[in-house]
């Protein structure tokens, strides 16, 4: 695991210097603390921090074939390349290490573009190739590995972090509206977006080519839903299983201390049992929770139980954080403004688990191959509700609903607030209604409160639109797949777990597993009310029954209390109407208006001031 930055100007007499590759590599020193590699030739320089993970003394980058004529530097792991090996040596290529880097750089020698297909893992990498005098900076299939570059007349700069971007001094930090729109919205920006102008995300599976004062991008795989499977569930259930089984089997790969983040639930669980089916002894599971008051976000119990009976070396934590000092510096380390609590509890287990070991699986991806989501449901609740008569559903359900007190630190007041959304949309075509469910601020609140335009592409009707598949489940879980994973929920583990120089790999993101699952019908997924129910049936007669009998439980942080409590001076501090109006970005009125509400319990706007907070911790930070 490493962090890459790189510089290619367009003219070819223009030198790169090693001391802006110093700059930028010394901002991303946390994803790669043992060592740090450079190469500048004329108007092309690449630079590299390195987390040792596989050959730990030869392994140093940049790596180079042998004639010297191609160059690499890698961030992240190639899982099949001790599969490759053996072929190209046979083709007469020669190695001087055992790193999964050099095997991707001949099989780059090789096959040229094509060699893409070839890999299976995630992985941020640039190649440079003296002979076509071209460079090539691509991303993973799943977007793992975030990938960032910034351009203008005169050059090309990547790097896998926007801060190592933002430490050369001829980039300034100018907020990009588009961005913000994306943002409040989503609450994430989806690729190519980012926060900055002129700052951009590869997207996952693609790849810029850069050659002469030309940059070309490129994808390199498309997912495909259409091809649904034939056979019976059983033979369904154990193909994927075996599938999974040699996910793992590959993310185990390692010459340093290998762990597992262990929630109890099915996710984190399976990839346990896998590994102690496959014959890992003395594994390391991890977990933490909040203590009392918060059990809804409290997952030790059925952690440590699981963990029991699989005679893990278990660590487990009972965490009561400075939220007021951890927001602003994990904000910070996210580069960008997230709407998502789950960043602060990625943090802190990772934190745990770098006591002990360098590598961490994790169930990340799960929700979004076998439909794990509760909003996924509103496919089947439109079955149900179409039948009332529509007088019913807009005259006296939604009266009756709206009248009702909303927040989600309770658990009664939160069914409220599910109930209401769903009664509030239910009117609404599935795509609409699947906007309005997984979007933080409404397209008409937005404009209400953002003092300039904002408007940027509509990625709903971009994504629903582009997957293949006619079944509306199968667009939810493409949609999600190609934004909130990469963007989101990868985006927050990769900064999360390179904060404290952890390499964290996610099995159930393995391409093979996700082509599969993409096949699997859409009603072997959601079986009536059923989340996840091939996943399930895979584990039925492996797990104790009573991974299955507990309830669900978000992977994330009771930011909603957090907000009313600890938080909410630094709430009223950053949103007061003079912080507001000095800024120039959002309309005083409307915020204070959000901030009445909630507080006075009439609204839960928790996801809402959670993304207003953390965009001004940002705004802070970045551009203050």
């Amino acid at each position: 695991m490493c962090g890459i930055v790189g510089i290619y100007y367009f003219d070819p007499q223009q030198q790169a210097a090693e001391a802006d590759l110093q700059l930028m590599t010394d901002q991303i020193v946390h994803r790669g603390p043992d060592d740090q590699g450079f190469y500048v030739e004329g108007n092309v320089g690449l630079g590299m921090r390195r987390l040792s993970i596989i050959d730990l003394g030869g392994g140093r980058q940049p790596i180079f074939t042998p004639d010297r004529q191609k160059v690499i530097v890698f961030n992240g792991e190639v899982y099949n390349f001790v599969d490759h090996r053996p072929g190209l040596q046979k083709k007469g290529h020669k190695f001087s290490t055992r790193t999964d880097t050099e095997v991707v750089l001949h099989l780059y020698q090789q096959y040229g573009l094509d060699f893409f297909e070839k890999l299976n893992g995630m992985f941020g990498l640039a190649i440079w190739d003296k002979t076509e005098q071209t460079l090539i900076v691509a991303r993973d299939r799943l977007g793992i590995k975030p990938l960032y570059y910034y351009r203008d007349s005169e050059k090309l700069v990547f790097a896998s972090e926007i801060k190592a971007i933002l430490a050369l001094p001829f980039v300034q930090a100018e907020l990009d509206l588009k961005g913000l729109g994306a943002f409040l919205k989503y609450g994430f920006t989806p690729a190519p977006l980012t926060m900055f102008k002129n700052i951009y995300k590869i997207p996952p599976a693609h790849f810029l080519k850069v050659k002469d004062r030309q940059i070309e991008q490129h994808s390199f795989w498309r997912l495909s839903y259409r091809d649904k499977f034939t056979g019976g569930e059983d033979q369904i259930a154990e193909e994927l299983y075996e599938l999974l089984k040699d996910s793992v089997k590959y993310r185990l790969i390692a010459d340093v201390p290998l762990g597992s983040f262990l929630s109890g639930g099915i996710d984190s669980s399976g990839i346990v049992h896998i590994m102690s089916e496959l014959g890992i002894e003395d594994i390391s599971t991890y977990c933490i929770g909040f203590g009392k008051g918060y059990e809804s976000y409290n997952e030790l119990e059925n952690a440590r139980r699981f963990a029991e009976d699989y005679q893990t070396n278990h660590h487990d934590i009972l965490v009561r954080p400075d939220v007021v000092e951890l927001f602003p510096q994990l904000i910070t380390s996210l580069d960008e403004p997230l709407a998502d609590s789950s960043f602060l509890v990625t943090y802190l287990v990772s934190q745990l688990a770098r006591e002990t070991v360098t590598v961490i699986l994790s169930g990340v991806g799960g929700d979004e191959l076998f439909g794990g989501y509760r909003r996924y449901l509103n496919v089947q609740m439109n079955k149900y509700i179409k039948v009332l008569p529509l007088w019913m559903r807009r005259h006296v359900l939604k009266k009756l609903f709206n009248q009702l007190p909303v927040d989600r630190n309770s658990t009664l007041l939160n069914y409220f607030r599910l109930a209401k959304a769903y009664i509030n949309t239910s009117d609404m075509v599935p795509e609409d209604q699947y906007g309005f469910y997984s979007s933080v601020f409404k397209d008409d609140f937005r404009n209400e409160m953002v003092l300039q335009e904002q408007a940027g592409p509509n990625f709903y009707y971009q994504y629903f639109q582009e997957c293949d598949s006619d079944f509306m489940l199968d667009k939810m879980l493409y949609f999600d797949l190609k934004t909130s994973l990469p963007e989101q929920l990868l985006m927050l583990s990769d900064k999360m777990t390179m904060a404290v120089s952890l390499e964290g790999r996610v099995p159930y993101l393995d391409h093979r597993l996700v082509e599969f699952a993409a096949r699997i019908p859409v009603d072997l997924k959601i079986k009536g009310f059923n989340l996840r129910y091939i996943q399930k049936k895979v584990f039925r007669n492996r797990f104790p029954d009573y991974v299955f009998q507990q309830k669900k439980k978000g992977f994330g942080a009771p930011v909603g209390a957090w907000i009313r409590n600890e938080l909410k001076p630094m709430a009223y501090d950053l949103l007061s109407n003079d912080y507001l109006q000095r800024q120039g970005v959002f309309d005083p009125a409307v915020i204070q208006r959000v901030l009445r509400d909630h507080f006075d319990m009439k609204e839960d706007y928790t996801d809402h001031l959670l993304a207003l907070i953390s965009f001004q911790i940002w705004y802070d930070a970045y551009l203050a």
